[in-house]
């Protein structure tokens, strides 16, 4: 069954209980006020049946078919007019005897002579049912120990009552016929809101998902149910947009990933078959083409490994979190760039210690691409910069500026972070580089909470900056003091970058 058909059934049943239980009661109070007369009826009917049984039946004296002085001076006075055709009465001794009967009331020639019970209680009237048909019966003491029995007959009563009951039942079917085509009139506009709904959900479902549930408000439970449904369809919509997003990225991923690998897949192939032919049989060009084919064998090396690093980044698995102190990071990048470019003017500022909490090895890596970054997209006489501080706001900053001819000319700077980004002019290709070193960055910055930014510095070159969470000072385990060894790891003066 449909919700509607539900509630209109279920109000139904309420409402037929309710009219039921109301029927009952009415018949109930009519019933017990019928009775309440015809026992009014009978008592009154009591002195009228003793006097015309006297009278009529036993000649009105003393020896007329009773026991001498058992009846004694009979009432005064006519039949009572009043009581109900066919009353039945008897004068009756205390064992059960019939001493004689009258039939009160009007029209009284058909009456029945109803088989009364012998055993009858006194002053209390009851109902006796007979082959003709049901009494209300009363039995009082009479003169002489006689006892005068008065039947009224409930034949009126029961015709009235059942009449009641039959106009009732109409009148509970009627109404339930009216209630429930009013209901299912009512319930249909009250439910007009969730077929709206229903409609909204299919068209979703057929693939609109900018559809939305008319109304939303917190007015009504169908307007809060809509609420509900609009934020989660839009946390749908947001969860498709992205996962469409992803799945372009994706696309776009692979594409240039298998772009760049088949670049020096042709180069070493190409060297493969010039050497397999024999058309290098000079010494000096199978030496040049074995050495080509190291240099892109290197390169798809380091291509490869970039693209494992990012593909591990994507994946979910448990952080590591340990105390890092980016001043000694920042000090080791400087070594390892100094060791790579001994020529290059490579310096270290800021602070002697940035306490923070991440991965060691990967915030080594975000220094290193950025370093290499600088050593590739600069002149070799540019000056480099590498600097770890804490800024005001509490939030450890990582800096690496180089003097080089800075960002590309009319270029976001957040699209030097995307995967495979290439740029013309400006920040030339370097040897070897995929673009995928910022966005190595970007994603270990964004696990550990913090943000990566690019800019023109002032004065010319570029600036990477990275901010990350700060951790609590570094304490001596044993005196509780800031620790000597890595406050001295940083050599220069402790003044901010």
């Amino acid at each position: 069954m449909s919700l509607r058909a539900r509630l209109v059934a279920g109000l139904l049943v309420l409402s037929a209980l309710g009219l039921i239980l109301l029927a009952a009661i009415t018949y109930a109070e009519q019933r017990s006020f019928l009775l309440d007369r015809t026992d009014q009826q009978a008592t009154s009917a009591i002195p009228a049946v003793t006097r015309e049984v006297y009278k009529d039946v036993m000649g009105g004296g003393e020896g007329a078919g009773a026991p001498p002085g058992e009846i004694g001076r009979p009432p005064r006075g006519g039949p009572d007019r009043d009581l109900p055709a066919g009353t039945y009465g008897q004068i009756r001794t205390a064992d059960g005897q019939v001493q004689g009967e009258v039939t009160l009331g009007f029209d009284t020639t058909d009456a029945a002579s109803p088989d009364l019970p012998e055993d009858l209680p006194l002053g209390e009237a009851t109902t006796v049912s007979t082959d003709d048909g049901r009494y209300r019966v009363l039995a009082e003491q009479n003169y002489g120990g006689l006892v005068t029995v008065a039947a009224i007959p409930l034949s009126d009563v029961d015709e009235t009552l059942n009449r009641l009951l039959v106009v009732e039942g109409l009148v509970i079917v009627g109404i339930l016929i009216v209630l429930g085509g009013s209901a299912w009139w009512v319930v249909g506009i009250g439910l007009r809101p969730l077929d709206r709904i229903g409609e909204t959900a299919g068209a979703i479902a057929a693939g609109d998902l900018g559809r939305r549930v008319e109304p939303a408000d917190d007015r009504t439970e169908v307007g809060r149910l809509g609420l509900a449904l609009n934020a989660m369809l839009g946390r749908l919509e947001q969860a498709f947009a992205q996962r469409h997003a992803s799945e372009q990225r994706l696309r776009r991923f692979v594409a240039d990933a298998s772009h760049e690998l088949r670049t020096p897949l042709a180069s070493i192939r190409g060297y493969s078959e010039l050497f397999r032919m024999g058309a290098s049989s000079d010494p000096e060009e199978t030496a040049t083409a074995m050495r080509r084919i190291e240099q892109e064998a290197a390169r798809m090396g380091v291509l490869v490994e970039d693209l494992l690093t990012l593909a591990r980044l994507d994946e979910v698995r448990d952080p590591v979190r340990e105390p890092v102190d980016l001043a000694v990071l920042a000090n080791d990048a400087a070594d390892d760039a100094r060791a790579m470019a001994p020529d290059r003017e490579i310096t270290v500022t800021g602070q002697r210690e940035v306490p923070a909490v991440g991965d060691p090895h990967q915030l080594r890596q975000v220094l290193a691409n950025l370093v290499r970054n600088a050593l590739v997209h600069t002149p070799p006489d540019a000056a480099i910069e590498i600097g770890a501080r804490a800024d005001a706001s509490g939030r450890a900053v990582l800096r690496v500026r180089d003097h080089g001819q800075g960002l590309p000319s009319g270029t976001d700077p957040a699209d030097l972070f995307e995967r495979f980004w290439r740029a013309e002019g400006g920040r030339a290709r370097g040897r070897g580089g995929a673009g995928l070193g910022l966005a190595i960055v970007a994603g270990i910055v964004e696990q550990h909470g913090g943000t990566v930014r690019a800019a023109n510095a002032e004065g010319g070159g570029a600036e990477f900056v990275v901010e990350l969470p700060m951790a609590s000072p570094f304490k001596n385990s044993r005196s509780g003091v800031e620790n000597p060894a890595r406050a001295a790891a940083v050599p220069g003066s402790g003044d901010p970058a």
